[in-house]
C-alpha cells in the first residue's frame, strides 16, 4: 500500500506537542479559504511512498511523536490508517483534519481512525478566526485527546507557532507551523 505525500520532516517542534516526525499528505477535498498548504491540495501531485518504508523511517526517527497533516489525511484514510497501525505503539500520534470531530464521529468509516490516534486537531481552517492557541490555526478548530499520554503531552508542552528551517545544501528556507502567513515563505 502507498500513501501520497507532499513532504516529510523528521523533527519539528511546532507540529504538535514535543518533537515530532511530520507527514504532509498530498490531496485535499476541503480547500479551506486562506489555507497555507495549497500546494497539498492537488491529488495528482506529490510522491507515492510505500507505507512500510515510511513506517520504518518514522520508527527509526529520534522524534517521539508523529503528526499527520496535509492536505487532508482522511481523504487517504485507508493508507493513513495502515501507517498509524504500524507506528502507534512506537510514537504518539497527532492528526490534523479539516473535518469536524462531529463529522468524523458520525461517519463509521472515518471514525475508526480515532481509535488509533492520541490527539486530533479537527475542523476547517477559518482565516477570519486565526488564533495563537495550541496546535491549531483558527479558534473554530477543536483539539481533542483520546489517550492519557495525549493529556499528559498537552499539559507538559506549550505550543510553538512557527519554525524556520534552512536547507544547508540549497539555502532554501522552509517555514512551518500553524497559521504561518504565506508572505513568510521565501
Amino acid at each position: 500500500m502507498f500513501l501520497k505525500i507532499n513532504y516529510t520532516l523528521e523533527t519539528s517542534k511546532v507540529q504538535g506537542p514535543g518533537t515530532r516526525f511530520t507527514v504532509w499528505v498530498q490531496g485535499c477535498s476541503i480547500h479551506c479559504q486562506g489555507c497555507q498548504n495549497k500546494d497539498t491540495w492537488d491529488f495528482d501531485s506529490g510522491e507515492s511512498i510505500s507505507i512500510d518504508f515510511l513506517a520504518t523511517q518514522i520508527k527509526n526517527s529520534p522524534s517521539p511523536g508523529l503528526t499527520i497533516t496535509g492536505g487532508e489525511p482522511l481523504d487517504q484514510l485507508d493508507a493513513v490508517y495502515s501507517l498509524i497501525s504500524k507506528v502507534n505503539q512506537y510514537k504518539d500520534i497527532f492528526l490534523c483534519s479539516g473535518y469536524t470531530l462531529k463529522q468524523i464521529i458520525d461517519d463509521p468509516y472515518k471514525k475508526k481512525i480515532l481509535g488509533c490516534i492520541d490527539m486530533i486537531c479537527a475542523g476547517p481552517f477559518d482565516k477570519s478566526q486565526i488564533c495563537s492557541s495550541e496546535w491549531k490555526g483558527s479558534r473554530n478548530q477543536e483539539i481533542a485527546c483520546f489517550t492519557k499520554r495525549a493529556i499528559e503531552l498537552r499539559r507538559i508542552y506549550k505550543p510553538l507557532k512557527t519554525e524556520y528551517r534552512i536547507n544547508k545544501r540549497t539555502g532554501q528556507v522552509l517555514v512551518t507551523g500553524f497559521t504561518v502567513p504565506s508572505s513568510d515563505v521565501f
